[in-house]
């Protein structure tokens, strides 16, 4: 701002040119103001810059280790670029929500709210710094958009991915006492669960149970778990029945590999075929039909023990069934 100067103004009668030329200061400019002259700042001065400062800190909801990267407004387009960087342990459900804590603040934090959005999140700074940016979660939203759109690219915890992939919330045992458990060590990328088999939606054990029905269960978790968990290193599979163990599987990755269960299933799947044609064309009783059916079942998912031996224990009460 320019400042008024503490110099005694002159009249101008009373200063001649010559001498007022030698008085002022270089850069100074002197101008005339009712009838005296007046110094006032010198024209390379420059006003200081208007409109919103960027931030530089994160908002209180991303915590105190959070760092502002780039805060970009553009008040022509009501624009607005933001990257932040948060710690490096950061989990998915921790990321979520801090996506959409800044959502939130920067749809609020001023007058103009913008009418296109791009939030970023990184964990490491050369995500942000080394081309191209590799963000580890981002929240968009455009002109034309009537929400948000939220990219959370950090994995979910083993527990969560667990869950998810054997449709835990949708089964229908979870207020059952005697229900389905796992055990995620997520440090070990190994999964344990133990499937209780009762009568449908009840506590009471089945009455009866099949070889062939405790391997198909096997086989749906090992594809569940090993085809959509990455990380997922060892599955050990449990079966209980009147209160004791009947079957206890464990396979690793490399065992999974190679037994082809997608395979086997398929052809099981096949011989469901057969059996639905035997019985259609009356190839002999339902009963009688169904029996060589189970046999055939067993017989397929026998050939997944034989690979891995010692690695799987099977009640003998379930094996002559």
């Amino acid at each position: 701002m320019a400042q008024r100067s503490s110099r005694t103004l002159l009249r101008l009668g009373s200063v001649s040119a010559p001498w007022v030329a030698s008085f002022a200061a270089p850069g100074a400019l002197w101008v005339l103001l009712g009838g005296a002259l007046l110094v006032t700042g010198c024209p390379d001065d420059k006003p200081q810059a208007t409109g919103p400062k960027a931030d530089t800190a994160c908002p209180k909801e991303l915590g105190t280790k959070c760092k502002v990267l780039k805060d970009e407004w553009d008040p022509a387009k009501l624009a607005v670029e933001y990257h932040v960087l948060v710690p490096a342990e950061t989990k998915h459900d921790e990321a979520q929500k801090y996506l959409e804590a800044l959502y939130r603040h920067l749809m609020t934090r001023r007058d103009a709210t913008p009418t296109q959005l791009s939030g970023y999140l990184y964990t490491n700074e050369a995500q942000f710094t080394t081309p191209p940016l590799s963000p580890v979660g981002t929240v968009v939203q455009k002109p034309s958009d009537k929400a948000p759109t939220f990219d959370n690219k950090i994995a979910l915890e083993l527990w969560q991915q667990v869950e998810e992939a054997i449709h835990l919330k949708e089964r229908g045992d979870r207020k059952l006492k005697r229900k389905l458990e796992y055990v995620a060590e997520g440090d070990k990328g190994k999964v344990l669960i133990t499937l209780p088999f009762t009568e449908s939606a009840a506590e009471e054990w089945a009455k009866e149970l099949s070889f062939a029905q405790v391997m198909a269960h096997f086989t749906e978790f090992s594809l569940q778990l090993f085809n959509n968990i990455p990380e997922l290193n060892q599955f050990v599979y449990v079966a209980r029945w009147n209160d004791k163990d009947v079957a206890h599987i464990e396979i690793s990755k490399a065992d999974f590999q190679r037994l082809h269960i997608r395979d086997v299933e398929e052809r099981i799947g096949q011989q469901s075929g057969r059996t639905f044609v035997e019985l259609a064309e009356g190839k002999g009783s339902e009963a009688s039909i169904e029996k060589a059916h189970q046999r055939r079942r067993a017989a397929e998912y026998k050939k997944i023990l034989d690979q891995i031996k010692g690695q799987a224990v099977i009640a003998s009460e379930l094996l002559s069934k």
